[in-house]
C-alpha cells in the first residue's frame, strides 16, 4: 500500500513541476511614489484623457473621417491621424486572422469611436495651466501625405500664445517609430513641460487566459520586469513606478505595442484604469523629466514607440541596437527563461539549415539524446538488471509473504550485490521534464512556431494535432464541440501512447500488481492528456520515446545474454 502512496505521489509532484511551478512566482511589488512624481503625474492624467463614445462605427469609416499620413513598409501598414497626432491605425502585413490565406490580415490598432480602440500617443503636460496644448481635438498639419522607411513627417501645430508644437515621425523597415517632439516658444512666456507617450485600449482583448501566458501590462522598470492583468488595473485604478529609463506598453500573446524613452532618463511610469461611457479604459504611459521653456526658446525629447509583433530576432536588434533594457522579455519565456530562450534559439539554428521547424524539433530531440546519453545508459543498464532480477524479486516476495521488512531488508542485499538501482529509471524522466516544459513554453508564446508547418496534416506545430478519432483522422470535416475535443485524440498523441506503452513493456514489471495495472493505464491517460497539447511539443516526446527505446533495447539485450 505504501508503494501505491508513493507511485500516486510521484505522479502528482511530475504534474505540479511540468504545469504549475510558474504560479509561485510573486507578483510585483507596487515601488512607493514620491510628492513631486505624484502631482505631475495627475496633472497627465488630466492631460491625456480621451473622450470616448457609446455609439462605435466601422473601423474604416472612423479612419475615413479624418486626414491622414499614410505608412507602409511590408511589414506593417496604416496611419497617423492629424486628429490629435495618435498612431492608431495599423494592420500586420506578415499576418493573418488564421491558417486560410484567404482570411483578414490582424488589425492591430484602432481608432478611437471604433470597436476595441487601441492607439498610440505622445504629447506635453504643465503645471501651469494658462499654457495651450495641443489635445486630441488638435488638427495637426502635415509636410507630406506619406511616409515610408526612415523617411519623416513632420506635423505641426501652432496655439493662439504661438507657441508651436512639431511631432517628426519616422518608421524603420520593422515595427519601431520614432518620435521626435519640439517645441519653440514665441509667447513672451516662460514654462515648464513634461513629456509624455503612452499606449490606451478600450475593453479587453480576446485573449488565452492562460496561466502560463501573460497577457496585458506590462513593463521594465529599474530592470525588473512587472506584470499585471487587465482586472489588477480593475482593482487598483492607478499603479505608479519610478523608473530609470526602461519601457511600458501592453502585449497579446502575439504581439505588443511599448513606450520607450531615452534608456538613462528619469521617468514616471503609470498604468491607470476608467470607466467612460459604459467603456473600460485602460492605459500605460510614461512622463519623463520636467524641461524649462523660455521664451524664444525651443526645447526637445525623443520617444520610441515600437508596435507590432514579438519576433524574438527584431526584439532582441532592438535590444541590442539601443538598448533598450530587458527589451527580451516581451516574449514571456517565463520564470526558466535562462532555459527557454536557449531552446529556442537552438530550434531557430536548426531551422536556418532544414527550413522547417517540425524537423528542427526533431534534429533538436537527437541532440538532447545525445547530451543526456551517458546518464541515461547507466540508468537504462539499472533498469536492465532490475527486469533480470524480477523472478527472483518475484519469489522473495512470495517467501516472506506479509514480513515487508524481511522482504525490503533481502531486496536491498540483492540489488546491492547485483549492482542496481531501482530509482535510477527515474533520472531521464526528471531531466525531460524542464526540457519539456520550456519546449511546451516556446511553441506556445513564440509567434515564429505561430502556423508554423510540419509534414502531411500538421499546419501549425503550436495548435493540436488536427487529425483527430472524431473527424477520422481528417477525412471528415467537423467542428467538434468543446467538450468533445479531449476524445478527438491526433495521430501523433497515439503515436506517442503506443511509443509509451512499448516502453513501459521495455522496463521491469513492478512486483505489486496494482502498481503494475496503472503504469499500464498510463500510456491511455497521457494519450488523451497530450491529445490537447501542441503538436511540436507531442512529435518531440513521440520521438524521445522512440529513441530511448531503442538505447533501451539495445542494453537490455546485452544485459540478459550476460
Amino acid at each position: 500500500m505504501e508503494n501505491q502512496k508513493n507511485l500516486f505521489l510521484a505522479i502528482i509532484i511530475s504534474m505540479a513541476i511540468i504545469f504549475g511551478f510558474q504560479l509561485l512566482v510573486p507578483q510585483p511589488e507596487r515601488t512607493p511614489i514620491t510628492e513631486e512624481q505624484t502631482n505631475s503625474e495627475s496633472l497627465v492624467d488630466l492631460s491625456i484623457q480621451k473622450s470616448s463614445t457609446t455609439v462605435l462605427a466601422e473601423r474604416n469609416e472612423v479612419i475615413n473621417e479624418t486626414g491622414r499620413v499614410n505608412f507602409d513598409n511590408l511589414k506593417i501598414k496604416g496611419s497617423i491621424n492629424l486628429n490629435g497626432g495618435l498612431i492608431d491605425d495599423l494592420i500586420l502585413e506578415e499576418f493573418r486572422e488564421t491558417l486560410d490565406p484567404t482570411s483578414d490580415l490582424i488589425e492591430f490598432l484602432n481608432p478611437l469611436g471604433s470597436d476595441n480602440a487601441y492607439y498610440l500617443d505622445t504629447g506635453w503636460v504643465s503645471s501651469d495651466s494658462t499654457i495651450e496644448l495641443p489635445d486630441s481635438s488638435s488638427i495637426w498639419s502635415a509636410d507630406k501625405n506619406s511616409i515610408g522607411i526612415n523617411d519623416p513627417v513632420k506635423l505641426t501645430w501652432t496655439s493662439d500664445q504661438n507657441i508651436t508644437f512639431e511631432k517628426i515621425i519616422s518608421l524603420d523597415e520593422d515595427y519601431l517609430f520614432s518620435v521626435d517632439q519640439r517645441v519653440i516658444n514665441n509667447s513672451g512666456l516662460s514654462f515648464d513641460l513634461y513629456p509624455y507617450g503612452l499606449s490606451k485600449r478600450q475593453g479587453i482583448p480576446e485573449m488565452q487566459n492562460f496561466f502560463i501566458l501573460h497577457e496585458g501590462p506590462l513593463s521594465i522598470t529599474d530592470s525588473v520586469l512587472k506584470e499585471y492583468d487587465y482586472d489588477d488595473l480593475k482593482d487598483d485604478k492607478k499603479i505608479k513606478h519610478p523608473s530609470i529609463g526602461g519601457w511600458i506598453g501592453m502585449t497579446d500573446k502575439y504581439w505588443q505595442t511599448a513606450i520607450i524613452p531615452n534608456q538613462n532618463e528619469p521617468v514616471q511610469q503609470t498604468y491607470s484604469y476608467s470607466f467612460v461611457d459604459n467603456v473600460d479604459n485602460f492605459q500605460t504611459d510614461i512622463v519623463g523629466q520636467k524641461i524649462a521653456v523660455s521664451n524664444n526658446a525651443s526645447i526637445s525629447h525623443n520617444f520610441m514607440i515600437f508596435a507590432g509583433p514579438k519576433i524574438v530576432k527584431v526584439i532582441d536588434k532592438y535590444m541590442e541596437e539601443y538598448g533598450v533594457q530587458e527589451f527580451d522579455r516581451s516574449v514571456d519565456f517565463g520564470w526558466f527563461y535562462f532555459l527557454t530562450k536557449p531552446i529556442f534559439h537552438t530550434l531557430e539554428f536548426i531551422f536556418g539549415y532544414v527550413g522547417n521547424f517540425g524537423w528542427s524539433i526533431i534534429i533538436f530531440t537527437i541532440l538532447m539524446r545525445i547530451c543526456f546519453f551517458p546518464l541515461a545508459q547507466q540508468s537504462f543498464k539499472s533498469m536492465a538488471k532490475m527486469k533480470k532480477l524480477a523472478p527472483e524479486m518475484q519469489r522473495l516476495k512470495e517467501q516472506y509473504g506479509d514480513d515487508r521488512a524481511g522482504m525490503q531488508k533481502e531486496m536491498m542485499a540483492l540489488y546491492k550485490k547485483e549492482k542496481a538501482n531501482p530509482i535510477a529509471g527515474c533520472l531521464p524522466i526528471l531531466l525531460q521534464i524542464p526540457v519539456f516544459f520550456a519546449l511546451y513554453k516556446v511553441l506556445f508564446v513564440t509567434i515564429e512556431m505561430r502556423h508554423a508547418p510540419f509534414i502531411g496534416w500538421i499546419h501549425d506545430l503550436s495548435a493540436p494535432d488536427p487529425a483527430g478519432i472524431l473527424v477520422l483522422f481528417g477525412f471528415v470535416d467537423w467542428n467538434v464541440p468543446g467538450i468533445l475535443q479531449i476524445l478527438n485524440v491526433g495521430i501523433w498523441p497515439i503515436l506517442m501512447g503506443i511509443s509509451m506503452y512499448i516502453q513501459f513493456k521495455l522496463n521491469p514489471a513492478p512486483v505489486d500488481k496494482m502498481q503494475a495495472k496503472i503504469f499500464g493505464l498510463l500510456p491511455i491517460v497521457f494519450t488523451f492528456i497530450l491529445g490537447g497539447f501542441a503538436a511540436g511539443l507531442v512529435i518531440y516526446w513521440t520521438t524521445n520515446n522512440v529513441l530511448s527505446m531503442a538505447q533501451q533495447y539495445i542494453i537490455q539485450r546485452k544485459i540478459m545474454k550476460s
